[in-house]
């Protein structure tokens, strides 16, 4: 059961990337600015053309962040899926590297084909750094598992 619920969170985190690279440029862009301006953190008193110069630079950040913390969740949700398989540390953190890779490199591909959407080498790196926090979070999370598997061996 406990697989099948694991499994239930992969394929609905990758799902949920999915679904927010399929929106077309127009639509992404309104969601992140929607989010930037209801923080409140681009003061309304500075010309048009300042906050819309500060608009593109936030969102830039924002959407740069937004992938690294998506791939550091998915990072978790796929160590946590293979260690079901297996208690091999060396081995979660390889295949899970592997799949988050190709998950990144199939979503930036997919992109290609979203109007006004590119693929991106830089977001795949971006992608990979948060995932690289999430195998480091997973694994000082589990170190003294590690410790005693490795004793036990």
């Amino acid at each position: 059961m406990k697989k099948i619920i694991i499994w239930i969170l992969v394929l609905s985190w990758m799902g949920l990337i999915f679904y927010y690279s399929s929106m077309d440029a127009d639509t992404s862009t309104s969601k992140s600015r929607g989010v930037i301006t209801s923080t409140g953190i681009i003061d309304n008193t500075i010309s048009p053309i300042e906050k819309e110069e500060a608009l593109k630079t936030t969102d830039i950040i924002l959407r740069k962040v937004a992938h690294a913390l998506e791939y550091l969740i998915l990072s978790i949700l796929v160590c946590f899926l293979i260690k079901e398989y297996t208690l091999d540390i060396k081995k979660i953190l390889i295949i899970s590297a592997i799949i988050c890779f190709l998950y990144a490199c199939s979503d930036e591909i997919h992109q290609i084909y979203v109007p006004g959407r590119s693929c991106e080498i830089r977001d795949v790196l971006i992608d990979n750094i948060g995932a690289c926090f999430g195998y480091l979070i997973f694994y000082l999370s589990g170190k003294k598992l590690w410790k005693r598997v490795v004793k036990n061996d």
